[in-house]
């Protein structure tokens, strides 16, 4: 069998005995046969955090979610945390948006450098682990598959751009398949753990990894104890200490409860996670993993089914949202079961003219297969250059009207015309708990601090200039007004 070149671990070479494949068996699979996969993790690992900050000056435009990250972590660090009146809670963006809280100002950053690592990695991940099962043409189709994810707009780099903690998810599940492939199971065990911190969808994979391991290798049970522990603390613990509910962010995702005909949304979203190319390639490959006996593989299969299956469930059954992301690390699985499965495909062909022929034949269904997806994708790098500049305007006009310090708490409550994410990175900017910025639809009375949309219905009533409405800054998109509050003081 061949090894990687960072080393299988002692578990890789066992098990091809156990198989009984001679070393020079064409059979391939997780933890069987592997290619050589070049650079050792680390050295990846720091390649992506420094491209990842070098994409700094590039336009960024947090999302909803990572603003209340920001929010919660800087709350955690002060041991105040209050996680109502944003998401659900998730652990662990939140264990890191704690570790950069004391950045301050800078901590928006270093999360968008945590993001843009994470993308990098997925895409790295999928890599690897596609090259160590079929080559480098099946690393660079997996890695091109995935950003063509987990959408028909294939908002892949979107999700990265924003900050979301997707393509974190797609990481980490990737790269626990690519050491377990190495054979360091209790590190592919962690990275599971870490999945399990931000995707309830994962703790049935987790437990079956979980007790295949404590069976396998005994001295991994202090580990899974400790992770038998901790999961159920930092997600239901923590919420209830933000919340003083322990189910706060099961009911906060539930926002669509009320709507009983979901499953063909549901079923949807999760076919439209990928490419119809990829789904093809990877059924190529499941088919000829049937016809090798690859359990290994068709393990994994089968876990990418369970995580769409219970996605779909959650979003039909229990009325969570269907969104794409939430199939990302499944979809991450399926890019890499196709580009496999194109490459060995091909490689059943007898050598020669006839090979070539289905090769050629192969590249051109690829490319047309994706090539509708990819033609999105400048749209969607305007779509952020233009929700940076919205968000710069925000910057600015809270700047020009004295920041937290002159508008926290000054003037009655803040309040915003808009519930979206500017409400989120609002609280962010000024210091406070979520639940204190409030949300207009009409102007109000006051006393309190408007931050409005200038072309907006209660911005246009405030610029009118009626009795108690005081100005504090204003920019193209923005302004910021001091209502009932005398001289806006």
């Amino acid at each position: 069998m061949t090894t990687t070149t960072e080393g299988s671990g002692p578990e890789a070479p066992t098990t091809a005995r156990r198989s009984g494949h001679p070393a020079t068996s064409e059979v391939e699979g997780p933890v069987r046969a592997t290619r050589p996969v070049p650079g050792r993790p680390v050295l990846v690992v720091a390649a992506c955090v420094a491209l990842a900050v070098a994409s700094l000056p590039l336009p960024a435009a947090l999302g909803y979610d990572p603003w209340a990250w920001l929010v919660w972590g800087r709350e955690v660090a002060r041991l105040s945390l209050d996680t109502t009146g944003g998401p659900s809670w998730k652990p662990l963006p939140v264990l890191v948006t704690t570790l950069v809280a004391p950045a301050g100002t800078a901590a928006p950053a270093l999360w968008l450098v945590v993001a843009r690592t994470a993308g990098l990695l997925a895409l790295a991940g999928a890599a690897r682990v596609a090259w160590r099962l079929a080559g480098p043409w099946a690393g660079a189709l997996a890695a091109g598959f995935l950003v063509l994810t987990p959408d028909v707009e294939a908002r892949f780099l979107r999700l990265v751009g924003e900050g979301h903690s997707a393509p974190l998810t797609a990481a980490l599940v990737l790269w626990a398949w690519d050491r377990h492939l190495a054979g360091h199971h209790r590190t592919a065990l962690l990275l599971g753990a870490l999945l399990a911190l931000d995707r309830p969808e994962a703790w049935p994979l987790l437990l079956a990894y979980g007790a295949w391991l404590g069976w396998r290798e005994p001295r991994a049970r202090p580990l899974l104890a400790l992770v038998a522990v901790a999961l159920p603390v930092l997600w239901f613990g923590a919420d209830w200490w933000g919340s003083g509910r322990f189910l706060h962010g099961a009911e906060v995702a539930q926002v669509d409860a009320q709507d009983t005909d979901r499953l063909p949304t549901a079923l949807s979203r999760a076919g439209e996670s990928v490419t119809l190319v990829a789904w093809a390639g990877a059924a190529v490959c499941v088919a000829l993993a049937l016809r090798a006996r690859d359990r290994a593989l068709l393990a994994v299969a089968a876990g990418a089914v369970v995580w769409f299956a219970v996605v779909v469930a959650m979003s039909a059954v229990l009325g969570y949202a269907a969104i794409g992301r939430f199939h990302l690390p499944a979809a991450a699985v399926v890019c890499v079961l196709a580009a496999v499965g194109v490459v060995r495909g091909v490689r059943v062909v007898p050598a020669g003219r006839a090979r070539r022929v289905v090769a050629a034949l192969a590249a051109v269904v690829v490319v047309a297969g994706l090539v509708g997806r990819a033609a999105g994708l400048p749209e969607l790098a305007s779509d952020v250059r233009a929700r940076a500049a919205v968000e710069a305007d925000l910057d600015r006009a809270l700047g020009d009207a004295g920041g937290p310090e002159a508008l926290a708490g000054t003037c009655g409550r803040v309040v915003i015309d808009d519930p979206t994410i500017p409400r989120v990175a609002v609280a962010w900017k000024l210091d406070l708990p979520l639940h204190e910025v409030g949300t207009i639809r009409t102007p109000v009375a006051g006393p309190a601090t408007a931050v409005v949309r200038t072309d907006g219905r209660v911005g246009r009533a405030y610029a009118a200039g009626p009795d108690g409405v005081v100005e504090r800054a204003r920019n193209a998109r923005w302004a910021v007004y001091a209502v009932g509050c005398g001289d806006g003081a």
